[in-house]
């Protein structure tokens, strides 16, 4: 099936945004031209020929479809000479030639998610046009009016109890395409060439059986025509590209397969993924994944546990001179870290500092193996890295990997304390999931779901069961998809400093302080400083507990000594420091921005209190 997108427009309402590029190439939230993940969609569920029509800015669009990752792909571009006189039905007519056989039709001002486009193309409904019954009738935009099903009529200007807010993203069979080409001659031919495609579709959709396909909800496809559009669209588009993450699941710990399965898995993720050659950034032995590797890929291993903005740089000039088309990361968040970092930065210009640079969108395609269950990094858009001594965090919604992969057999050789402290980082990601002002519906689920899975299956987990590693695995995944959405809270910004003065993990230290900063967030609930108030924190803290076990007038305080006596049931070790030098700098280097995002206001002397609890 080709593709046609219609790239022909001005983009008047754009104002300065289009004043040197084109409307679709105006860039999303996550720095990506609108164009851009349209092809990357598109070429993702299989489409390799396009057909554009241009107007202005025609070599933006062809540079664009240069791109590497599209090299197996073919584009035929149709200027229209006229575009700043006609509508998009003059374009099509231009381009009637090629717009021929089973095709996606759509405009280049779309943004549109993974799961639209896949379910459009899997739908066994030979032609159809999107609708979202969810939405109110839109006043200056297209609806379509639908009877029985079908789409009779697409136009700006209706308004009755049939008619639905609609989008141009069609998929046609080959007789409907055809039949709207030739309307579309007979309009042009008639010197109709100032309004919508669709006016000539008008007068032959009730002969025609295009089904409405309504997304409302389950999926997104919406129109950018100004700046606040740009704004709005970034925002809603993110949240279903962080929840359509793809997850593939060996199943090794469940059903015991032979390791001479794992080839046959890889290769699967590999043919998936479409990566040819992978850099392979490893922060575990060779001899765990070399075996069952029948790909070609290259090996960078040059980074420590707190990787550094220098092995980072390393890493990616190694993978300039690779040759390789992907990056895959095996390991724990330090090897899942530099790759994502290495992908953010291989797309930008060597001549300056990256961490001095503006981040754009990269195209590199990461895939991430974690080998431990707990830090959740293989599905979240974070990354650390140090820079001349001091911790650097990395923001990025391109550093999300774009697949992870969840091998159980993977975690059977890691330290019994690694295992502890990394289901502790899991847990407290779950848990100051539910209370961040950031958090939504969709991030409670994912905690709720990790806590539910960690609490049931750690004892199992440690006693080295294999079912249950598959299980915790699965939980750290959601804790991290978790805090993806809702970002991480004061108990977090309190233990990074923990970590590197006292020498524990990094999971050690967030579970240390986790349960007094819930009994805080508890006490002073009145002082709440999320927008959605304190009655709805309390019925969150409530929600939380009891997925404890406890509920009533102290469930948050019994919650939280249920959180502590796990701690102890782990046998981690319990820092003890009356140093009040040591304690008032704990105190003064936590983390401003990740307080932010605590419910409640924590100021130094509160900080303080907590931190002389914490390390009686």
């Amino acid at each position: 099936m080709k593709a046609i997108i219609f790239n022909s427009g001005l983009g008047k309402r754009m104002g300065e945004l289009t004043a040197h590029c084109h409307k679709s190439m105006v860039r999303l939230g996550n720095h990506e031209a609108i164009f851009e993940r349209q092809l990357r969609l598109l070429h993702e569920c299989g489409v390799t020929e396009f057909v554009v029509t241009v107007g202005p800015f025609k070599e933006q669009l062809m540079q664009a479809s240069r791109a590497a990752h599209l090299r197996d792909c073919r584009f035929t571009f149709v200027e229209n000479p006229v575009y700043d006189k006609t509508n998009y039905i003059y374009s099509m007519y231009l381009a009637r030639e090629y717009i021929t056989g089973d095709v996606l039709m759509l405009h280049g001002d779309l943004v549109f998610d993974a799961g639209l486009a896949q379910a459009v193309l899997a739908s066994d409904i030979p032609s159809l046009g999107c609708i979202d019954s969810r939405k109110p009738l839109p006043e200056k935009d297209f609806k379509a009016r639908v009877r029985d099903g079908c789409v009779q009529e697409v136009s700006i200007h209706i308004f009755d109890g049939d008619c639905y807010a609609f989008q141009p993203f069609y998929k046609l069979c080959a007789a409907d395409t055809a039949a709207w080409v030739r309307q579309v001659e007979r309009f042009v031919g008639a010197g109709e060439t100032g309004c919508y495609a669709e006016n000539a579709m008008n007068e032959i959709f009730p002969q025609l059986h295009v089904r409405a396909f309504d997304f409302g909800g389950k999926y997104y496809v919406d129109e950018v025509d100004n700046a606040e559009d740009l704004a709005r669209v970034s925002g809603e588009i993110r949240r279903f590209d962080f929840c359509e993450q793809p997850i593939i699941r060996s199943d090794d710990g469940k059903n015991g397969n032979p390791s001479s399965s794992a080839s046959a898995f890889y290769d699967e993720v590999l043919r998936r993924s479409g990566l040819r050659k992978p850099f392979v950034v490893s922060g575990v032995p060779q001899e765990l994944f070399a075996p069952v590797f029948s790909f070609d890929y290259a090996l960078f291993t040059g980074f420590t546990p707190n990787p550094t903005y220098e092995e980072v740089c390393a890493g990616v000039a190694a993978f300039r001179e690779s040759g390789c088309d992907g990056i895959l990361s095996i390991g724990g968040g330090s090897a899942i870290d530099v790759a994502k970092c290495i992908k953010l930065y291989a797309a930008m210009k060597d001549d300056l500092p990256y961490t001095a640079q503006e981040h754009v969108f990269s195209p590199v395609k990461h895939i991430a193996v974690p080998t431990t269950a707990g830090t959740g990094s293989e599905s979240t858009r974070f990354a650390v890295i140090y820079e001349n001594g001091r911790k650097q965090s990395v923001t990025d919604d391109s550093l999300l990997p774009d697949m992870a992969v969840l091998c159980p057999s993977l975690l059977k050789g890691l330290p019994l304390y690694q295992k502890k402290a990394t289901l502790l980082d899991a847990l407290c990601h779950a848990v100051e999931s539910m209370w961040s002002v950031n958090a939504d519906e969709a991030s409670r689920r994912y905690a709720e779901a990790a806590l539910e899975g960690i609490l049931t299956h750690y004892r199992a987990y440690l006693d080295g069961d294999a079912a249950a590693a598959r299980e915790m695995l699965e939980a750290a995944n959601l804790a991290g998809k978790a805090i993806n959405l809702s970002q991480t809270t004061a108990a977090h910004a309190m233990s990074y400093k923990l970590t590197s003065v006292f020498g524990i993990a990094h999971g050690h230290a967030a579970a240390l302080c986790l349960p007094e900063v819930w009994r805080f967030i508890a006490r002073h609930t009145s002082e709440c400083t999320d927008r959605r108030g304190s009655g709805e924190l309390r019925r969150t803290l409530g929600r939380l507990a009891e997925r404890w076990g406890v509920t009533g007038d102290q469930a948050s305080e019994e919650a939280a000594a249920r959180f502590g006596a796990l701690f102890d049931e782990l046998g981690l070790e319990r820092i003890h420091c009356r140093d009040t030098a040591t304690l008032e700098m704990l105190a003064g280097s936590v983390n401003a921005q990740r307080l932010g995002n605590t419910p409640v206001p924590m100021r130094y002397d509160d900080l303080l209190a907590m931190y002389e609890r914490i390390l009686f």
